[in-house]
């Protein structure tokens, strides 16, 4: 499946108006008169990453989710001394999202 930056032919590290002339030359090059579906197809992908606040939310919610079941192996693994009480647990889960998160969803 393509990604909304791939449909408009961008980085995904691109700005707000690098991302606009590509989606004004795309719809320059498929107007929606002479290729509807590839025209809805732009404008989507436009309406997806078009501002800072939507890329992130894009980052966030369309991109690889972080598999909580890996960190609670690596909290939990065998051999470990000692099970974690609630609070640690809960700690340790949350340090180890947000990690996960700014590796896999820096804001650019």
């Amino acid at each position: 499946m393509e990604t909304p930056y791939e449909v408009l032919g961008v980085e995904e590290d691109a700005g707000d108006e690098a991302i606009k002339k590509a989606y004004l030359r795309k719809v320059r090059e498929f107007p929606p008169e002479r290729n509807a579906e590839e025209f809805r197809r732009i404008r989507g992908a436009y309406e997806l990453i078009e501002t800072d606040k939507k890329r992130r939310e894009y980052r966030l919610f369309h991109r690889q989710k972080p598999d909580v079941s890996v960190l609670l192996r690596q909290i939990l693994r065998p051999g470990r001394p000692e099970r974690p009480d609630a609070g640690t647990l809960i700690r340790t889960l949350t340090e180890g999202l947000a990690e996960h998160l700014s590796e896999t969803h820096t804001d650019r």
